[in-house]
This record gives C-alpha cells, sequence and structure tokens, in this order.
C-alpha cells in the first residue's frame, strides 16, 4: 500500500466508516464492513477501525496482509475486544488462527469475497486451491473475532 492510499484510508475512509457503521444508516456499509475496537499493549490507547469481513457460522472471519499492518499482533493470543457488527456493539474474543483453521476460514473469507482474494493475490482459479491457501497463510493474518451475541 502506498503512502497516498494509507493516507487516504487513515484520514477520509476509515473516519466515514466509524461514523457511519455506528450510525443509524449502518445498513449501507455493514454488509461487508465490521468496526474492530481494542486497547493497545503498550500504549492504552483505544483502536477502531473497520475491516471487511467474512460469516463463518458464528464468528467473523477477517483477513489482513501481514507486512501491511500491525493491529493482527494484538491478536496472536486470544483477546477480547469489541465489534460493531450489523448495528450492534459486541465483547468479542479474537485470535489469529493458523494451521487447517486459518485454511478454513480464508477459504470461506476469499469464497464471500472474490474481489478481495484477487486483490490479495488469491484465485479461485488455481488447481490446487488448499494449496494455495495454504501458502497464502504465511503472507496473511486471518483472525476469528467471535462475538458473545
Amino acid at each position: 500500500m502506498s503512502d497516498a492510499q494509507r493516507t487516504l484510508e487513515q484520514r477520509f475512509a476509515n473516519p466515514f466508516l466509524r461514523r457511519l457503521l455506528k450510525s443509524p444508516l449502518h445498513r449501507l456499509a455493514s454488509r461487508w464492513f465490521v468496526l474492530v475496537s481494542y486497547v493497545g499493549r503498550q500504549s492504552g490507547r483505544r483502536y477502531t477501525f473497520p475491516v471487511v469481513y467474512a460469516t463463518a457460522q458464528n464468528d467473523l472471519v477477517v483477513v489482513t496482509p501481514k507486512a501491511d499492518s500491525n493491529w493482527w499482533k494484538k491478536f496472536r493470543d486470544p483477546t477480547a475486544c469489541h465489534v460493531w457488527y450489523r448495528g450492534g456493539r459486541y465483547t468479542a474474543m479474537s485470535e489469529v488462527t493458523t494451521g487447517e483453521t486459518a485454511v478454513r476460514l480464508l477459504d470461506i473469507y476469499t469464497s464471500s469475497h472474490p474481489f478481495m482474494a484477487r486483490g490479495l493475490g488469491l484465485s479461485n482459479d488455481s488447481p490446487e486451491p488448499t494449496v494455495q491457501l495454504s501458502e497464502a497463510t504465511e503472507e496473511l493474518a486471518v483472525v476469528r473475532f467471535s462475538p458473545d451475541r
């Protein structure tokens, strides 16, 4: 991600989506976006940002390139956080998944969001999709959020 893209995201897109997803008009974006909110380990500061999600049974799945973001590191161990999901605020347990679980959740995510899959360099046309997804989990953080609903 370029510096210009990151600046646009942080100064315009994220604040707009934060307000929208917490408002009565959340339906305009809550089909694709969820807000994640957590307190930083060292800073004690609250971070709240939108992410594209997919559903896997009762869980929410979020994927991010490890090299492009740091927020996922907070969830390497199971951690409590808050999510705004379809107009409601929920406490959730979240963690970065690995192994077969990560591959299964990444498959669900890429099937739900083909456009995002292409942006992440994944293709549904791969001759060995499981191998491709398994290799992709080295570069991608697959985070599962389990809201208390």
